[in-house]
């Protein structure tokens, strides 16, 4: 995301649209959810999928830690809010008797996909890319909209759950220097395709210059 107030040395270039995607545990059959009920969810006021229309399974949010950019951009462009107290160790116990819903938090994208997928009745969010073709899992649509690059990028998509990468210089680096270099590597040819492959929208395509000019996405 773009750099907090106070850094005036700091260059941001916008790079790229990167996309994440919401993940639950195959058991539960549902494919899409509204926005409203996904903040249900994360406020801890649905603890059975039942309550969704989906199969007779408890709740299991399974999160990322404080630090993960990736429930940071959730927690801003999904829910508008932070998510409810972490309550298990484990994802499988209630270790806090009082809490609504099962809730735990993990160190990597690896360890909530592992978790999700081996978990009946567990939801996630990871990058868009890690969660493509993982046994044991499906991806969820938001309020009708999929996680889909090329439907973000050709503007036949609101999907929220997006953000804009940038890279960060001190200054602005000289011309020829190494970092300059990388920089018009990512804004030019190859470079472009390589963002691409690993399931982002480059920003200095036609497409992405729109996406990327908004200040958000």
């Amino acid at each position: 995301g773009p750099k907090p107030s106070g850094m005036p040395e700091l260059r941001e270039n916008r790079i790229a649209v990167s996309v994440f995607a919401l993940v639950v545990n195959e058991d539960v059959r549902l494919r899409d959810l509204s926005t409203v009920d996904v903040r249900r969810l994360y406020r801890g006021e649905i603890a059975n999928w039942s309550e969704l229309g989906g199969p007779d399974l408890p709740v299991h949010l399974v999160s990322r830690d404080a630090n993960s950019g990736t429930r940071q951009v959730f927690q801003q462009r999904v829910l508008g809010r932070g998510e409810i107290a972490h309550s298990s160790v484990d994802c499988v116990h209630r270790d806090d008797p009082s809490a609504p819903v099962i809730r735990c938090e993990l160190d990597s994208t690896e360890q909530v996909l592992d978790t999700v997928a081996e978990l009946p009745g567990a939801i996630g969010y990871s990058e868009l890319n890690r969660a493509i073709g993982i046994k044991g899992l499906h991806r969820l649509d938001l309020d009708g909209d999929p996680a889909s690059v090329d439907a973000i990028e050709h503007g036949t998509s609101s999907y929220p759950y997006r953000e804009i990468e940038y890279a960060y210089t001190y200054g602005q680096p000289p011309a020829d220097s190494l970092a300059s270099s990388f920089l018009t590597y990512l804004a030019r040819g190859n470079g472009q395709d390589v963002i691409r492959t690993h399931g982002h929208v480059p920003c200095w395509t036609p497409e992405g210059m729109e996406l990327c000019g908004r200040g958000g996405p």
